[in-house]
C-alpha cells in the first residue's frame, strides 16, 4: 500500500501535465482560513473560484448575505482589461494601426491620433494620461493608462458597430458559456462597501463612477465567480472545442511585449512574472469598492480568481494579505496571519493629522477674536500690523483653500479622479475649509459689525466741546 502511495506521488510530480486538484479536507481548511480573515479584513463578502484546465475544483461566497451566490455579478475592475485585449485580437484589428483610423476625434485629438497606435494602448505604452487624452508619460515607455483601454472600447464598437455590451456578448461571453456576465451597468451587481473614517459603508457612487461607460472596457465588466471559471480554462490549455478559436489569441495575450521590472512584463491586457518559482499570468482590480485578482499558473495548472464588494483604497493591505493567503495555501500549502484593524489606525492617523494642521490657524483666529470682544477693542485693521495680519488670514483661511480645491479638480486627471472617488478625503478636505470659511466669515461680521457698534459707544461716551467748556468754567465755582 505504502508502495503504491509512493508510485502515485511520484507519478504526480513527474508528469507536468497533471491536474491540480485539491481533498475535500483541504478545502474545508481553506473555508476556515477564509471566513476568520474576512471577518478581521471587515469585508463584506469574498468570492472565489479554483479551476484546472478541465474543471472547477472549488467555487463559493463567503459572506453572510443570503441573497449574494455564485451567479452573483460582482464588478471586477481592471481585470476588464484582459477581455478588451482578448475582443480586439479576436477581431482582427491590426495593432500597428494607428488611432487616426477609428473616428475617435470625440476622444483624442487628431494629431496625438497619429502617433498612437493599438499595440501601444493594449501595452500601456502610448503615454496617454490614466484618465485623460493628455501625454503624461513617455511613448515606448510602460506607462499605466485606462483612458487607452477606454479608448480600445470605442474602437472595438467602431469595429462591431454595436454598442461595447453587446459586441463582448458576440465575441467573448456567449462563446465561452459566461452566460450572466456583462459589460454595463447592471442593476443585478451586487451591493458594494468602502470604509468611510474607519468604518464599512454601503457604496452609493459605483453609477457615476461608472459615467457614460467610457471605462467600462478598462475597469467595470460584472461576471459571477462561475463565468470566471471558463476564462480562467481558457488560458490553461483546455482542449474542449469552445476554447479552440480563442488559442492564438490568448498566446497573443501572454507574449512579454514589454518589460516592467527584472522578473515582470506586460502582455496584452495582462502581467506575466514569476512567483514562489512558479510563471505567473495575472491582473489585480480595484475600484472605489470592489477589489479583485486573477492567478493563472499555467505550470500548475492552476487558476485562481479572488473578489470582494469591499474596498478601502486608503488601506488595502488587510486584504491583500488575506489574498496572498489563499495564494500561498494554494501553491505553497502553508498561510500566514492578516494585520487586524490596521485600517482603524490609518484612516484615523490621516484625519487627525488634516485636522491638527488646519486646527492652528483656526485656534489662532478664534482666540484673537474673543480676545478682542473681551477687551472691547476695534479698528482691527488699525495701523500697518494690523492690515498685514489681515491679509495673512485672508491668503491662510480662504486663499490657500480655494487654490487646493481648484487644483484638485483641475490639475493631473488621475488626481481629480481618485480626489472625487474618495469619500474620507473628501469629507476632511471640505469641512476642514469649510471650518476655516467660517471662521473667517465670524471675523468679518465681528470688523464690519460688532467692531463698528464699539466704535460708536466710544464716540458717544466722549463729551463733546461746549460740554467740556461749561464744566471747565463750573468747575471752580
Amino acid at each position: 500500500m505504502a508502495l503504491f502511495a509512493l508510485i502515485i506521488i511520484l507519478f504526480t510530480l513527474l508528469n507536468p501535465n497533471s491536474a491540480y486538484d485539491l481533498s475535500k479536507e483541504k478545502i474545508a481548511h481553506l473555508d476556515g482560513i477564509i471566513e476568520i480573515q474576512r471577518k478581521m479584513a471587515k469585508l463584506h463578502t469574498v468570492g472565489l473560484i479554483i479551476t484546472n484546465k478541465n474543471k472547477t475544483i472549488h467555487a463559493k461566497i463567503y459572506g453572510d448575505d443570503n441573497n449574494v451566490n455564485n451567479n452573483t455579478p460582482f464588478i471586477i475592475g481592471s481585470v476588464s482589461k484582459s477581455f478588451t485585449a482578448l475582443a480586439i485580437l479576436k477581431l482582427k484589428i491590426d495593432i500597428n494601426s494607428t488611432l487616426d483610423k477609428f473616428n475617435l476625434e470625440e476622444y483624442i485629438d487628431k494629431e496625438s491620433a497619429k502617433k498612437i497606435t493599438v499595440g501601444q494602448l493594449l501595452n500601456h505604452t502610448s503615454g496617454l494620461n490614466s484618465f485623460g487624452s493628455k501625454f503624461s508619460y513617455e511613448q515606448g515607455v510602460f506607462g499605466y493608462s485606462n483612458y487607452g483601454y477606454g479608448l480600445l472600447g470605442k474602437i472595438i464598437e467602431s469595429k462591431c458597430g454595436k454598442n461595447y455590451h453587446d459586441c463582448m456578448k458576440d465575441l467573448i461571453f456567449n462563446p465561452l458559456g459566461m452566460n450572466n456576465t456583462n459589460a454595463n451597468y447592471h442593476e443585478d451587481i451586487i451591493d458594494s462597501y468602502d470604509n468611510f473614517l474607519g468604518f464599512r459603508t454601503k457604496y452609493t457612487g459605483l453609477k457615476s463612477e461608472m459615467g457614460d461607460g467610457f471605462y467600462i472596457p478598462a475597469g467595470f465588466i460584472s461576471p459571477t465567480i462561475l463565468d470566471m471559471g471558463h476564462y480562467l480554462r481558457l488560458f490553461l490549455n483546455n482542449e474542449n472545442e469552445k476554447y479552440k478559436d480563442f488559442k492564438e489569441n490568448t498566446k497573443q495575450m501572454i507574449k512579454k511585449t514589454i518589460k516592467i521590472d527584472d522578473n515582470t512584463y506586460y502582455g496584452m491586457g495582462l502581467f506575466i512574472t514569476k512567483k514562489y518559482k512558479q510563471n505567473l499570468i495575472g491582473h489585480s482590480g480595484t475600484t472605489n469598492s470592489f477589489l479583485s485578482m486573477l492567478y493563472i499558473y499555467p505550470d500548475l495548472d492552476l487558476g485562481i480568481f479572488f473578489i470582494t464588494n469591499t474596498n478601502d483604497v486608503l488601506c488595502t493591505k488587510p486584504t491583500e494579505e488575506l489574498l496572498c493567503n489563499i495564494e500561498k495555501f494554494l501553491v505553497l500549502d502553508y498561510y500566514e496571519g492578516i494585520s487586524d484593524s490596521l485600517f482603524f489606525f490609518i484612516h484615523f492617523s490621516y484625519d487627525i493629522i488634516f485636522l491638527i494642521i488646519i486646527s492652528i490657524p483656526l485656534t489662532y483666529l478664534i482666540i484673537t477674536i474673543i480676545r478682542k470682544i473681551k477687551k472691547k477693542e476695534y479698528s482691527w485693521f488699525k495701523g500697518n500690523k494690523g492690515k498685514i495680519i489681515f491679509g495673512i488670514e485672508l491668503f491662510i483661511l480662504i486663499i490657500i483653500p480655494l487654490i487646493i480645491i481648484i487644483i484638485l479638480y483641475t490639475a493631473d486627471p488621475s488626481i481629480s479622479y481618485a480626489f472625487s472617488n474618495l469619500r474620507d478625503a473628501k469629507f476632511v478636505v471640505f469641512t476642514s475649509f469649510s471650518l476655516l470659511f467660517l471662521t473667517f466669515l465670524i471675523k468679518l461680521i465681528y470688523v464690519f459689525i460688532f467692531d463698528k457698534h464699539l466704535k460708536s459707544l466710544e464716540i458717544e461716551s466722549i463729551p463733546n466741546k461746549d460740554e467740556a467748556l461749561y464744566n471747565n468754567n463750573h468747575e471752580y465755582e
